[in-house]
């Protein structure tokens, strides 16, 4: 046999012996002896069960994060946490105050109050400053709130625009709060802000009319916010500015006193004494008899003359001698006229 003969012989046989199963034997693989061996052996493996660990760490700050929302949607604080910031607070009548005290304290909050935490470990309210002092009134020790996170200037825009969205929140309230936001924010104008807050820009130029309103009469809404509303107070700054303010204070007062309305305000404030019209004289009348009969009636209001005579011929000849009367005495005062 070729010795190329013999080595296909062989291959042959490895091959068979490799698809029984049998195959060539290894040499046994011996366990590493040193620590640092052991520790390379095992590095899979803690790579592993260092994922599994990452997995489990994620999973319970998911948990932790959704307890936390679930705490914030909806927690009891106690009402000595809570502590009010300026101008946040909208306005309100003392007789929808009352309303408002009466229904919680026979009814069931249905609108949490909005609170953000601040460093002493109290918490300001962003939003439902009327609901916290009816709780206070009434005795409560608690209140259920919503807790948010964000900066001082998010949290007073957040109140602002919950307050915005509310039906009742007069154009004097939202003056305030558009107010505090243009002179807050650089850049901003007043067509920015009705774009932001979804007014036109015709109602928030009318709602910054307020600026231009005696102090007198901002005293006044002040004291009652809807005392006059942006269209009203448009006109009535046109008016100030043309110098009518003591008419403009004037109307004001009346409204304010419920003698009259908004639209009777601005009409008075509106009004020139200097063109009022002067009233109509009082006619006087005069009967000149012929007899017992009636001759002529004589009838003057002011500078107006009238005759009623009892027929149409006697009233053409008083006519034609009246006419030579009128002339006689034209020329006479035209005469005294030319020699002065």
């Amino acid at each position: 046999m070729s010795l190329r003969d013999k080595l296909a012989a062989k291959n042959a046989a490895i091959a068979a012996a490799t698809e029984s199963g049998r195959g060539i034997p290894r040499p046994p693989v011996e366990m590493p002896r040193t620590a640092p061996g052991r520790l390379l052996e095992a590095m899979p493996m803690l790579a592993e069960k260092e994922k599994e660990v990452e997995a489990l760490a994620a999973e319970l700050a998911t948990m932790r994060e959704r307890l936390e929302n679930a705490s914030n949607a909806g927690a009891d604080l106690p009402l000595d946490q809570l502590v009010e910031i300026t101008g946040r607070r909208r306005k309100m009548s003392k007789e929808k105050f009352v309303e408002l005290r009466e229904n919680l304290r026979h009814n069931k909050l249905i609108h949490p109050v909005v609170v953000r935490r601040i460093d002493d470990g109290r918490y300001e309210i962003v939003s439902g400053h009327h609901r916290v002092d009816a709780y206070r009134e009434i005795g409560r020790e608690a209140i259920r709130s919503v807790i948010i996170e964000g900066s001082d200037d998010e949290a007073t825009d957040g109140a602002f625009n919950a307050n915005l969205m509310q039906s009742g929140l007069t154009d004097y309230e939202k003056y305030l709060g558009f107010k505090i936001k243009l002179e807050r924010t650089q850049g901003m104008t007043q067509a920015k802000l009705a774009e932001l807050s979804g007014l036109s820009t015709t109602l928030m130029s009318y709602i910054f009319s307020f600026d231009q309103l005696p102090v007198d009469v901002l005293s006044m809404v002040e004291e009652k916010p809807d005392l006059l509303g942006a269209t009203a107070v448009a006109a009535l700054a046109g008016y100030t500015k043309d110098g009518k303010s003591e008419q403009v204070t004037a109307a004001v007062k009346r409204l304010a006193a419920g003698e009259i309305d908004q639209g009777q305000a601005v009409k008075l404030a509106a009004h020139d004494p200097s063109k009022a019209k002067k009233p109509a004289p009082t006619p006087v009348t005069e009967k000149i008899k012929q007899g017992k009969s009636l001759y002529c009636e004589i009838r003057r209001a002011g500078s107006v003359l009238r005759l009623n005579f009892q027929t149409d011929e006697e009233a053409e000849r008083i006519q034609a001698a009246l006419r030579r009367v009128l002339e006689e005495e034209s020329k006479a005062k035209a005469a005294v006229e030319s020699e002065a």
